[in-house]
């Protein structure tokens, strides 16, 4: 007879972005591990090649349901999307529920609550009142999360900095936090030359023009208005190419022409892996406000390609000055870090080198599943020791070994 699993789902609300690339690794790693594991999204916020993954997932043993949560207050909707949580977890009784980013958390805890799901968690992936600007929705952000806290198990966050924020901001007390260090493939950092000469021509650089890549979602805290003027300043000859995609596309547009870089700087949507697009720049930028763990860096370090980015939490850790140049989010303190890092070749080696040996070390997928296999199974035995009744035989289900 099979031993059963332990059910496992995960709530998001938008698949797009860092998220997509954290369900999109970690699920099937937990789906080895040997859970039964649910991811549970809406189809509001979701990348080009979101059905394509989804297809993968699916093909790696994932079960996928849709329910149409969106961002932002929405009454109405809410209260549909919470009744549409609770009948799931109500049909299917889960184990566990993780949920992740603001509206997934709220709707997600409270449906499990109401569903009698015996094991909460939660990852932020950056709360929301960091990343807001409007004072008022701050606070509301902020109280939320506070109230949310006392219905959680256990909150997971994704870097030192993240776990920091949620205990000295009274968020979750010090022994309901734990740390779950994002973690990606390991691979060797490949720089083709005939990769980058078919990308210098796609784009009309030149063989002697330094190639500077930034990746992420077209949002304001991304910082990519900062960077834009910033390379106004930058006197080095350089050309960066923008890719990602998101709501502030046409704005970045402008931007570019109101800042005459329209022959400096190329925008593309995520068309060819972000690692293939490092593997061929001698250069990976990011200027965000805020950050909670960025994959763009841990890609770019990954990828043996040298990074600067602002002295903020999230990128702060993952550099420290030793693996990447930080400055400040100030656009003429980030056009002199471009300027000297383009200037000296052996720097730029020291940084890509020092990057991979930590990030491949420490930053390892199989590193970040394992950690959370742990929790689940800790969390799950502790909640059967309190009287939960889990759908699985825990015994069994505990005991079992990955295979």
């Amino acid at each position: 007879m099979n031993t059963p699993k332990i059910k496992i789902v995960h709530v998001v609300e938008g698949f797009i972005g860092g998220l997509a690339t954290y369900m999109f690794h970690v699920l099937p790693g937990l789906h080895r591990e040997r859970f039964e594991v649910t991811l549970i999204c809406s189809l509001g916020r979701k990348e080009r090649a979101m059905a394509e993954k989804f297809s993968m997932l699916r093909k790696a043993g994932i079960i996928i349901h849709f329910v149409p949560m969106k961002r932002g207050f929405t009454p109405v909707a809410d209260l549909y999307c919470l009744m549409s949580l609770w009948r799931i977890f109500k049909k299917h009784r889960y184990d566990i529920i993780h949920t992740h980013c603001s509206k997934a958390g709220l709707l997600g805890r409270l449906a499990a609550v109401l569903s009698g799901i015996p094991v909460r968690l939660h990852s932020s992936h950056c709360f929301a009142y960091l990343r807001c600007g409007n004072s008022l929705l701050k606070h509301l952000y902020y109280w939320v999360e506070r109230l949310l806290g006392m219905i959680t198990v256990k909150y997971i966050a994704v870097s030192p900095s993240e776990l920091e924020n949620a205990v000295s901001s009274s968020l979750f007390p010090q022994e309901k936090c734990l740390l779950a260090e994002n973690g990606i493939p390991v691979q060797n950092p490949s720089h083709s030359a005939v990769q980058k000469r078919v990308l210098r021509s796609e784009f009309g650089i030149s063989e002697k023009t330094p190639i500077i890549t930034t990746g992420c979602r077209f949002v304001n805290y991304k910082g990519l208005s900062l960077l834009l003027k910033a390379l106004t300043h930058v006197s080095s000859d350089c050309h960066v190419i923008i890719a990602g995609q998101g709501r502030l596309a046409r704005q970045l547009h402008r931007k570019i022409v109101q800042y005459r870089l329209e022959e400096k700087v190329s925008v593309m949507t995520p068309n060819i892996a972000i690692d293939r697009l490092l593997g061929v720049s001698d250069m990976a930028i990011l200027c965000s406000s805020r950050e909670a763990q960025p994959y763009f860096l841990l890609e770019a370090m990954m990828a043996g390609c040298p990074v600067i980015a602002t002295d903020v939490p999230g990128n702060r850790e993952l550099l420290m000055n030793q693996r990447g140049l930080l400055v400040p989010p100030d656009t003429k303190e980030i056009a002199k870090g471009i300027d000297i890092m383009l200037a000296d070749q052996s720097l730029r080696e020291s940084f890509a080198e020092s990057a991979y040996r930590y990030v491949s070390s420490r930053h390892r997928l199989e590193r970040q599943v394992e950690r959370l296999a742990e929790v689940y199974r800790t969390h799950l035995k502790q909640s059967t020791l309190h009287g939960a009744k889990p759908t699985t035989d825990v015994t069994a289900a505990l005991n079992k070994k990955a295979v």
